[in-house]
């Protein structure tokens, strides 16, 4: 079995609880005995951002023990916003997955993720955009993000200075007001493009955020208080001013 480790815990006096997505299994809990004994040989705490190949003994009653984890590529460096999108993607599958619910594809598109947060060259909020479109696909819950229905014709394609409603069972609806996006906003995310304008970036954020609510509920992500500002964000790594928002 493959996995990402999500999240570790202290257990009892030295171990961890560790929270994975794996291959085949979707989110996996189990526990390491002496992970927190940092001195002693084969029992320090798994790394993050990094595939690894897991060795896990018993099941039973209670979590398998992880009893080896071999990293089967390089290990991943990240830092400032790009450290703290990892994070954001890790509370999303931990909130919208139910324990050892095998999630088909999930596993391969984070696994993409973390090997486009490595990429320079790619906007943070285009991979967080990518990854969310991407889970409410997974989760059954995915959008036609091409066509627009209107009460007066069959199904149009969208426009980009178009004015639209997304609705989760309805789909996409012509119509401006209060929560309306531009085409052109759906297109960006349904093609993982890069949006310019802050604002239009903020809709996007907003958009899929009100999507993934049924799914990851309304309280606020931990993996916020880890976006730096753009005062504090580490050189190479600044990216526009927009970039610098939360998730």
């Amino acid at each position: 079995m493959r996995g990402f480790l999500l999240h570790a815990r202290p257990f009892q006096e030295h171990g961890l609880l560790l929270d994975w997505l794996t291959d085949d299994r979707g989110w996996v809990r189990m526990r390491q005995t002496g992970g927190r004994r940092v001195k002693k040989r084969g029992s320090s705490r798994p790394p993050n951002f990094v595939c690894l190949d897991l060795l896990t003994a018993g099941r039973g009653a209670g979590w398998p023990i992880l009893k080896g984890a071999e990293p089967v590529e390089s290990l991943r460096f990240l830092r400032g916003r790009r450290l703290a999108a990892a994070f954001y993607l890790h509370e999303l599958i931990l909130r919208a997955l139910r324990p050892e619910e095998p999630v088909p594809g999930l596993f391969l598109d984070y696994w993409k993720s973390l090997a486009m947060l490595e990429e320079p060259d790619i906007p943070v909020s285009v991979i967080m955009r990518r990854f969310e479109r991407r889970l409410l696909v997974h989760l059954g819950s995915g959008v036609e993000w091409i066509e627009s229905l209107a009460d007066d014709r069959a199904d149009t394609r969208i426009e980009p200075e178009g004015s639209y409603h997304l609705d989760p069972e309805g789909g996409v609806m012509a119509g401006g007001g209060p929560g309306a996006v531009s085409g052109r906003v759906l297109q960006a995310i349904a093609t993982d493009q890069t949006l310019v304008h802050p604002e239009e970036m903020r809709a996007a954020r907003d958009l899929m955020q009100r999507l993934l609510v049924p799914h990851v509920g309304r309280a606020p992500f931990v993996s916020r208080r880890l976006w730096p500002s753009s005062s504090t964000a580490p050189s190479g790594d600044t990216g526009n001013a927009s970039e610098t928002e939360s998730p």
